[in-house]
């Protein structure tokens, strides 16, 4: 006879290995089926990965499971929740590798097939730091940006740290360290622009 959902999840929450191993078997299929759909683009390894990922969520989220939706709905969310944080992640990790970059694949295949680098036209945002003639005008751009811009920028360019270790610095993740240092290079281009029409 099987146990109700809501037996289960008080004998998983006091400890019960065997109703744990219920809860593993009964949505091991679902959730594997969610995170190996074929639009995630994830590999076998990564699957794998995933599931496991998912279940020890489930293990760290379940005392805060409130009951609101069924615990199928719930564990569905964590393994899509875990997918795109996944996503996101590996996004976050090829941005910082290609800076302002695109990764063009030279055929279908595995993340070991070749890959070439096509650059946007123009400077760089070192260039556009480094390069700049009038390093008063930097100067004074920067003190316009405010804190955080000022931190990141000074950090990746005039310290030379990489994004990890900007990273590992500000606590924060990859993908808010990319897209900050991205946002706050384009008002430092635009401050040193006005700067030019004005002068």
């Amino acid at each position: 006879m099987a146990r109700s959902e809501v037996e289960l999840i008080e004998l998983c929450l006091n400890g019960d290995s065997g109703a744990w191993d219920e809860l593993y078997r009964a949505h091991y299929a679902r959730v594997r089926r969610i995170i190996g759909f074929r639009r995630w683009g994830f590999s076998n390894n990564e699957v794998e990965d995933g599931i496991q990922e998912v279940f020890l969520e489930v293990v760290r989220s379940l005392p805060r499971f409130r009951g609101e939706a069924n615990l199928t709905t719930f564990i569905a969310r964590l393994a899509r929740n875990r997918c795109i944080s996944h996503l996101r992640k590996k996004t976050a990790l090829k941005r910082g590798k290609e800076e302002l970059g695109y990764v063009l694949e030279e055929g279908k295949g595995d993340e070991d097939s070749p890959r070439a680098l096509a650059v946007e036209d123009g400077a760089g945002p070192e260039e556009l730091l480094m390069g700049t003639q009038d390093a008063k005008s930097l100067v004074e751009a920067l003190e316009q940006l405010g804190g955080d811009c000022q931190q990141i920028i000074r950090l990746r360019y005039f310290h030379q740290q990489s994004y990890n270790e900007i990273c590992g610095l500000l606590e924060l993740p990859l993908g808010t360290v990319c897209s900050r240092l991205k946002r706050c290079l384009l008002k430092l281009k635009g401050l040193l622009d006005k700067a030019q029409v004005t002068a």
